[in-house]
């Protein structure tokens, strides 16, 4: 099981840059199913911040609990960043069910493969 937030303005397409983001949908996975959990809401938009890092800290505090990040675009400081963190980013521009769908499906087969290697 693990979670995905998704940059969107309406929960259906995948549509919002990073570093514009002021909510992330956030579904969770199990197998081959997922389901909508919540919308989660930064307290602090680009405006507030005075550096990168305190804006990309803040927005990992509230998307620690997730595996994957989809976005329409990101700049490569925050990608680092959230990798570093554990954290993959994918940016994409389709709907929201279609790049879930695509994840689960790539997913399964590198933990096949995985499972295969050991």
């Amino acid at each position: 099981m693990y979670r995905i937030a998704v940059a969107s303005n309406n929960g259906k397409f995948v549509d919002q840059h990073f570093g514009q983001a002021n909510h992330f949908f956030i579904y969770e996975v199990n197998d081959n199913d997922y389901k909508f959990i919540e919308i989660r809401k930064l307290e602090n938009t680009s405006e507030n911040f005075k550096e990168d890092y305190d804006k990309f800290s803040s927005i990992i505090k509230y998307l620690s609990d997730c595996k994957i990040v989809l976005v329409s675009q990101i700049g490569r400081g925050a990608e680092r960043f959230l990798n570093k963190n554990g954290i993959q980013v994918f940016d994409v521009e389709e709907p929201v069910d279609d790049a879930i769908k695509k994840l689960i499906k790539y997913y399964f087969r590198v933990n096949k493969v995985n499972k295969y290697c050991k």
